[in-house]
């Protein structure tokens, strides 16, 4: 007991903050150096802490008000190891701040106020720091945009032990780092210190830029997000031993990606572990210039990982790198990043099978999002069909024995349909293969070889055809990803569980975005693995059954259908719970129901055991306001009573409404028996035939005004009847002078197989305008449902009181048309048809 209780009391002394003197700093055992990590930041300081602890390791002083770092400072902390004394306004530095602290390693001194003159940084005032190896001396540029960022050279020449130097720069470097014999990382370009971001200032590089360091074996040079105004080809050159460069997010102002290559010469035939020239911004946008890979040159370095995405890099001719004898980057390369450019180079059809085999030390390849991209076409749909007969089958392709990872989503010439099979040849160690959005769609064959794959990425295809054997080749697959991939809801209801059968070792399933309705209990009954399961972005309006599912940590199921839970659905969940305390429900996008009838769904929410992704909702009250679960829930009392009193209401409501249905069925009965007697038979479709087009002398009675008269007589008439053969009915035509228009136009509707009303601001006010509308929804019966055809002018002025016409005439037979400007051909085809259309009607 006494043993355990000691241990207790150690345990807590690595946790606990330990008080000291001064109390406004946090102490707390510092793990690394095995003193004490002394946290004074954001304490409004404007002096250095005179009681901190002597066996301080790591002293933390940032984002204070410190101004000037005093002589004797830092006396008596003998043991400090790690200083930050970063973001705080310091303008001058004494001859001995640093005093004591000859065991420093590392010093932080970023976000500063210094102007690097001799009087803000005294010449010796590093002097004290003999063990220092990693320096950051950075300042916020962009306060000072005026001010030049040379720092005196000598102040800084006494730090020979020096291996990581992080440092402003707007100029050459001098003659005094040369004393920095043992410097291995050199940074000048931005750099993020405490989340905020420190801007480069170098801009020229010359020949004489980094002069100093010829002798110095410098293996990093950071030059991210420098804004270079001009450069010379030859400024890496005192870098005979430099492994890595970094030029990621630089700025060109004269030039583009093309031109930065060439100044990669001075590697040539040399070993390198990384080249990282990643998203290079120009002063002009891409008009479509040549921003030219030159692998000519590259091909000659030895590089293990090189980046170049982002660049829009827009012609690459691949196959210098797989001529034989083979050049040091194919042997050599083992991580390659050309994701997200224009590439257009091509590889040719000899080489493409062979591509990735070249390669042989490759693990990760990543040929991304190229917003144009091809291998001379080959297996892409834009081919001649004939193209597609010389493919073997199964299509081999041949993958570095390495590979690992291999990435070639969203290329922008589809894949197309998968009709043979293809075979993967040495690719036991892929791990990762991303195919989304390659415009693959029905894989109707198989793909062989990738038995030892754990992540497989098909999402934003178009796979509604897919074999249902086509995952027994992937017996070892731990991530599935099929978003977005049109997969078949009634192929999966039916076949489901056979499909996903394989896949026994399957941790991560995404099947977001396919447009699910309905998804069956035992569909994943046999994925007993499954961690996280996604079903979100579906039309789902319920849960499936995942209790077999004992170690499903998340289930996804935001932005569906769902508005509230059936009983069955929630004691599902809370077993599932009991089974893995870690489960973890999403239903976050769903707009629940919180009505009378949704209450025990309402309560589960607030007093269930599973873990849900949050603790409000919204949803919509029975009156169709927007609300949220929780807003429901404060309010419960007042809620539980109004449903309480409705239901009673309701029972009330509909006890009475039976009694009264009842007297009126009788009544209507016992006085209508034989209208009764033929509405049934007319609802069986006895003594009911449809009309016929030979039963009229007309195709189509056209009913106009005068305002339009001309255009009816001629362009109409000229289109339906001289071009389409129709047979119109027209009142200046047809029609004896003199004659009742009311007699003319009950006549004209008789003989007429379909009526075409034109509605104009003049026919609404015409005295026979109600009249011709009654005797429009008068001709249609339940013998010619389709009769009315209402062609609507443009300029009119719909008003409330034509909703009688309108909610009678199908939405296929109301045409909006502007009388003037010119019909087009496609209108005069569609009234056509709606003319020449028999009736639907079944007896």
């Amino acid at each position: 007991m006494v043993y355990q209780i000691l241990g207790i009391l150690l345990g807590l002394s690595f946790t606990l903050p330990i008080v000291g003197a001064n109390k406004k700093c946090l102490e707390t055992v510092d793990a690394q150096y095995g003193g004490l990590h002394t946290n004074c930041s954001h304490i409004k300081t404007s002096r250095v802490p005179e009681d901190l602890p002597d066996n301080t390791t790591t002293l933390d002083l940032t984002f204070n008000n410190i101004k000037t770092l005093y002589n004797n400072d830092f006396k008596y902390l003998t043991q400090l190891r790690h200083l930050d004394v970063s973001f705080n306004p310091i303008d001058t530095l004494q001859e001995f701040s640093f005093h004591g602290l000859d065991s420093l390693l590392v010093l932080e001194f970023n976000g500063h106020n210094l102007n690097y003159t001799d009087i803000s940084m005294p010449l010796e005032v590093f002097t004290p720091l003999q063990s220092l190896t990693n320096l950051s001396l950075r300042s916020d540029i962009s306060r000072f945009p005026n001010r030049q960022f040379i720092i005196p050279d000598r102040v800084l020449g006494s730090l020979t032990k020096l291996t990581q130097l992080n440092i402003d720069m707007s100029s050459d470097f001098h003659s005094g780092f040369s004393n920095l014999t043992e410097l291995k990382e050199l940074i000048v370009g931005g750099t993020w210190k405490h989340r905020k971001w420190l801007l480069c200032e170098l801009s020229l590089l010359t020949k004489s830029t980094f002069k100093v360091f010829s002798n110095i074996p410098v293996q990093l040079l950071q030059l991210n997000s420098c804004i270079i105004k001009s450069f010379d080809e030859d400024f890496l050159q005192p870098f005979p031993n430099l492994k890595t460069l970094l030029l990621n997010n630089i700025t060109m102002k004269n030039g583009n990606f093309s031109h930065l290559i060439p100044v990669l010469h001075v590697f040539e035939y040399k070993n390198m572990t990384e080249i990282s020239i990643n998203r290079v911004v120009t002063s002009s946008k891409y008009l479509g210039y040549n921003r030219r890979l030159d692998l000519q040159l590259l091909s000659r370095i030895c590089v293990e990982k090189l980046d170049l995405g982002q660049n829009e890099i827009n012609i690459v001719d691949f196959d210098v790198l797989f001529t034989v004898p083979y050049p040091p980057f194919t042997k050599c390369i083992r991580r390659m990043n050309l994701s997200a450019n224009r590439i257009t180079g091509r590889i040719s059809l000899h080489f493409a099978p062979f591509t990735f085999a070249t390669l042989s030390m490759m693990e990760d390849l990543d040929l991304s999002d190229q917003m144009v991209f091809s291998f001379n076409k080959y297996i892409i749909r834009a081919l001649p069909p004939v193209a597609h007969f010389n493919f073997p089958d199964p299509i081999p392709i041949f993958i570095a024995s390495n590979l690992r990872r291999l990435n070639v989503a969203g290329l922008p010439h589809e894949i197309g349909e998968l009709k043979v099979d293809v075979e993967f040849i040495s690719a036991n160690n892929l791990e990762y293969l991303n195919l989304s959005y390659c415009g693959l769609y029905n894989m109707k064959r198989k793909v062989f070889g990738l038995g030892n794959l754990e992540i497989l990425d098909i999402s934003g295809n178009s796979l509604s055809i897919i074999n249902l054997t086509v995952f027994d080749e992937f017996p070892n697959l731990k991530t599935l990803r099929a978003s977005n991939a049109l997969l078949d809801n009634d192929f999966l209801a039916q076949n489901g569980r056979r499909f996903f059968r394989p896949l026994r070792k399957l941790k991560n399933l995404d099947l977001s975005s396919n447009g699910f309705v309905f998804i069956p209990n035992e569909l994943f009954n046999s994925m007993v693995t499954l961690k996280v399961l996604n079903l979100a972005q579906n039309n789902l309006i319920t849960i499936p059954d995942v209790t077999q599912l004992v170690k499903l940590n998340s289930l996804y199921f935001n932005h569906n259908a769902i508005n509230t839970l059936r009983y069955e659905t929630r004691d599902m969940l809370e077993k599932t719970r009991e089974n893995n305390k870690k489960f973890q429900l999403h239903l976050w996008g769903n707009v629940f129901i919180c009505t009378c009838e949704a209450i025990p769904f309402l309560l589960w929410l607030e007093e269930t055991r599973v873990n849900l992704d949050r603790n409000n909702y919204s949803c919509v009250e029975s009156s169709g306001i927007p609300t949220s679960t929780k807003a429901v829930y404060k309010q419960w009392t007042s809620f539980n009573r109004k449903c309480v009193s409705s239901s009673w209401l309701n029972l009330a409501i509909g006890e009475f409404a039976i009694v009264a249905l009842t007297l009126i069925v009788a009544f209507v009965f016992s006085k209508n028996k034989m209208k009764l007697k033929l509405l049934l038979l007319r609802m069986t479709g006895k003594n009911i035939y449809p009309k016929k087009r030979d039963d009229f002398v007309y195709d189509a009675f056209i009913i106009y005004t005068d305002s339009i008269s001309g255009w009816v007589c001629n362009e109409l008439r000229n289109e339906l009847e001289t071009n389409r053969g129709i047979k119109l009915n027209l009142r200046d035509r047809d029609h004896l002078p003199g004659g009742s228009r009311a007699d003319d136009l009950s006549d004209a509707i008789r003989d007429s197989w379909k009526i075409v009303l034109i509605l104009t601001e003049e026919f609404l006010r015409s005295d026979l305008a109600y009249f011709t509308m009654c005797n429009c929804l008068s001709s249609i019966r339940l013998t010619t449902p389709q009769r009315l055809i209402v062609l609507i002018d443009h300029q009119i002025n719909l008003t409330a009181n034509l909703d009688f016409l309108l909610e009678a005439v199908t939405e296929d037979n109301i045409l909006h048309v502007d009388l003037r400007d010119p019909l087009t051909i496609a209108f005069w085809d569609r009234i056509s048809h709606a003319i020449k259309l028999k009736n639907d009607i079944n007896i």
